[in-house]
This record gives C-alpha cells, sequence and structure tokens, in this order.
C-alpha cells in the first residue's frame, strides 16, 4: 500500500509521523513522536528507542515497527494482544493471526500500516498506544533578546589580553635575536695543551701602568729635557776627535794581548799554559800518561799545593806561600772583552707517549667495543697534556693507569675511578679523572654500562 501525505498547515505535504505512548499501571510513563522515519525498537536495553521493564515476552531488543518500502509495518508475536484499526474497522490481533492478514516471517507476524492506522498493544504488563499525526512545526529554541545577551568579545578581559600580547612579541623577539647572534665557540680543553698556553696581558692593564709610571714623577719630564740640554752643551765643549782604522784596530790588539797576559797569570791556569819540557804541564803528562805526582807538580807553581776538604776551599802549603781557592769569579777578567759566565739555562721540553689498548675490558654488551676504542682514542690529547705536565715535575715518571668508567643512557661518562695505578702521581691521576668527566662517549642500547681501558705512560727520549 502506497503510504499517504497530509498537507500540513503551512500548505506543504509532508508523510505522517509516529506518536507513541507507553503506559504502565495506568499510568502514561512516556510519550514521543518519532520524527526520524526508522525502525522503532522496545525492550530492556538501553540503545532501544523505547526501554520497557522486565518482561518474558519480550527479548531485550524487539522491533515493533519495522520501516519498510510500503510504509510502517507491525511486527508482534502469539504472546501479544491487542487492537489495530485498518480502515474503518477495528481488528483484534488474534483475529489477524486466524484470518492469516498478517504475513508470517521467522516466527513473527508481519501487518503492513496506513497512514490512518491506530492501535493498543498489550505486551505484558506494558501497554503501547500509536497512532499516525501530521508532523507539528518545530519549536525554535528559546533565546534571550539581543540587548540582553553578551558577546564573546564583550567577555574578555582586555588588560590579561594585552599583558599576554605584549609578552608573546617580547619573548618572539628575544628568541629572533639569540638565533641571529654569532656567539664566539668555546674551544675545548682537548685542543689547548698545556705546552700551547700562553699568557695573554690586556692591554688596559698595560696602559694603566704606564699611566701610574707617570703619574709618580710629575716633573720627569722636565728633569729629561734638562739632562738632554747638559748633554749637548757638553757635547758642543768637547773637540770631536776622529780616529782612522788603524789606530783603532791597534787599541784591540793591545787590549787583547793584555787579556791573554792576564788570564795565563791566573791560578790553574798559570799551570795548564806552562809550555816547555820545564812546564808543570809537561811533568805531569810525562811519557803519555798519568805516571807523575799531581800534588809535587802544583806545589811547585807559585805557593799553590794539593789541599784538603775543609770547609769546601782549597788550601795550599807549598814553598813560597799560602793561599785559598776562589770561585769560579775570581777567574773572570777585567776591561775590554769581558768573560762572561754565559747565558741561562731554559726550561728542558718534555714529551709523553700515552699508548692506549686496543680494546677495553669487562664490556657490557649494550656497546660495541670497536667505536668505544675509536671514541676513547680522539681523547688522548687530554690524558698526554696531564701526563707532560707531570714529566715537568719528574722526568722519570711512567707507569700504568687502568680506569673504570660509568657510562649514562645519553653517553655522558658519570663516574671515573681508577682501579690500577703503578705510577703513583695523585696529580697526574686527578687530572686525568677530571678530563675523563668531561668525555661523551656512545650511549648503551640498554640505560648505564660500566667498562675498564687501561693506559700505559712512558716518557719520549
Amino acid at each position: 500500500m502506497a503510504q499517504a501525505k497530509l498537507r500540513g498547515s503551512s500548505g506543504a505535504d509532508a508523510p505522517k509521523i509516529l506518536r507513541i505512548g507507553i503506559i504502565q499501571g495506568e499510568k502514561i510513563v512516556e510519550e514521543r513522536l518519532v520524527r526520524k522515519r526508522e525502525n522503532v525498537t522496545v525492550g530492556q536495553s538501553a540503545k532501544n528507542t523505547f526501554v520497557v521493564p522486565a518482561s518474558n515476552a519480550l527479548p531485550r531488543s524487539f522491533t515493533l515497527f519495522e520501516l519498510t518500502p510500503q510504509g510502517y509495518a507491525l511486527n508482534f508475536s502469539d504472546g501479544m494482544d491487542g487492537r489495530v484499526s485498518l480502515g474503518d474497522s477495528v481488528v483484534a490481533l488474534p483475529a489477524l493471526r486466524q484470518a492469516g492478514k498478517a504475513e508470517k516471517k521467522n516466527g513473527l507476524y508481519h501487518l503492513v500500516l496506513s497512514d490512518r492506522s491506530r492501535g493498543k498493544i498489550v505486551i505484558g504488563d506494558v501497554k503501547v498506544l500509536f497512532q499516525f499525526v501530521a508532523p507539528p512545526p518545530v519549536q525554535p529554541r528559546p533565546q534571550l533578546p539581543a540587548s540582553v545577551r553578551s558577546s564573546t568579545l564583550q567577555n574578555l578581559d582586555w588588560m590579561l589580553v594585552w599583558v599576554l600580547a605584549a609578552s608573546f612579541l617580547t619573548h618572539f623577539a628575544f628568541v629572533i635575536y639569540l638565533r641571529n647572534v654569532d656567539f664566539p665557540r668555546k674551544p675545548d680543553i682537548e685542543e689547548l695543551p698545556d705546552r700551547f698556553a700562553q699568557l695573554i696581558v690586556p692591554k688596559h692593564v698595560e696602559e694603566k701602568k704606564v699611566e701610574e709610571k707617570k703619574a709618580e714623577d710629575p716633573n720627569a719630564e722636565k728633569k729629561k729635557a734638562e739632562r738632554q740640554a747638559a748633554n749637548s752643551q757638553k757635547a758642543a765643549a768637547t773637540p770631536k776627535v776622529q780616529k782612522t782604522a788603524a789606530e783603532k784596530a791597534a787599541e784591540d790588539a793591545a787590549r787583547r794581548a793584555a787579556l791573554e797576559q792576564k788570564i795565563q797569570a791566573t791560578g790553574a791556569l798559570k799551570i795548564l799554559g806552562a809550555k816547555g819540557e820545564g812546564g808543570a804541564l809537561a811533568d805531569l803528562l810525562k811519557q803519555g800518561d798519568v805516571s807523575g805526582d799531581a800534588g809535587k807538580v802544583f806545589g811547585q807553581v807559585g805557593g799553590v799545593s794539593v789541599g784538603g776538604e775543609t770547609g769546601g776551599n782549597i788550601r795550599g802549603k807549598g814553598t813560597g806561600g799560602t793561599g785559598s781557592a776562589k770561585g769560579g769569579g775570581s777567574l773572570m777578567a777585567s776591561g775590554p772583552g769581558n768573560v762572561s759566565s754565559g747565558a741561562a739555562v731554559g726550561e728542558h721540553a718534555v714529551r709523553g707517549n700515552v699508548k692506549a689498548s686496543s680494546a677495553p675490558i669487562d664490556v657490557d654488551g649494550t656497546l660495541d667495543p670497536s667505536i668505544l676504542v675509536k671514541e676513547i682514542r680522539s681523547h688522548l690529547g687530554a690524558i698526554t697534556a696531564c701526563y707532560e705536565s707531570g714529566l715537568k715535575r719528574n722526568p722519570n715518571l711512567s707507569g700504568k693507569i687502568q680506569l673504570r668508567f660509568e657510562i649514562s643512557a645519553i653517553g655522558k661518562v658519570t663516574s671515573a675511578t681508577i682501579e690500577n695505578d703503578t705510577m703513583k702521581d695523585d696529580d697526574v691521576a686527578s687530572c686525568i679523572k677530571s678530563r675523563v668527566l668531561t668525555w661523551r662517549l656512545p650511549a648503551p642500547t640498554g640505560g648505564t654500562a660500566q667498562f675498564s681501558y687501561p693506559f700505559i705512560f712512558q716518557a719520549s727520549k
């Protein structure tokens, strides 16, 4: 049966909708207009269109009104009772089952309804009333007048908005500034060994010293000018004597001859400088060996003899007088061409050799030994610097140090302890531990890890 349509109050054709009421204990507990054309279910489940109390006549969900291409159809079973209006007649459900007007499918009776059908279905102690009605107009949602309603902008706290905007702009500008600043990179301690370090004196310190020196003597410039004037007057009053090259050469030759004589006549140098068969040096080294008596030889020369070890001085008892030995400064000749005592000896450069093991000891399975050895050898510069600082104090310093490393999950060395130390130098060991704690090695794959690693130290010849 084709579904009929009813003209509404608005003049537009619209299909009728179901109006369903649930009665329990002679009271209407629920009434609803089913505006959406879909199946209507009843039962105990909360997902049903209508939830009814427990009843043996219904499962948890039962499709009471089924939507078909011909319209709504009523489904009922043998345990249900009620009456349905079909056109101008009212028929009871048992009569419909007996007359065969309801089609039976899967144990249920299926009755197609028209837009004028209405009825009552009894399911246990629950009664379901239904009828088809024209859909009433949808009531608009109640709203407050425009003069009373407030907008979103009116509800904002503008003081807070301005503070947040200013804070955001300030932080954003600061981030842009930091990204554009070229910060100088701090050199690593391994890139600057101790032997390459230099003392840099700030320029302002030197300028400060010069200013202090000037402030100490305010008349220094005046005195300097007076000295220059006096020297110029003295130079003008003294006649200049031009010496020829021959005269200068003669003076130099005479000065050197006098210096040689003074040196030959000084103590032991006189003995060593003696010539001829009768000289002391000839007697001492006679026949190519040292067979003569050195005491007698030295006793023949100007009161010099072999002395004892009293007071650290050499005192003689030879013929002709007594004497005492002087320090090395007494051998220095005076006059032009003085013999100096020599330049100061500079600091001896030291070089240390550090040998690293080819494989670590007691390595966890979470670390790759080959990568670990490569990383440690790249940091040997810091270990060598600590060893060379110890060689400056003790050139014979050598030995072996075995360290136990503990690495965190991100590869940072969190602990470094000495397991074996044959070098026995606390300063070098402390330096090595402090350098090792700044290393970053390959991160382990299962949390923290530990391993041991030996270093062998030997001074380069």
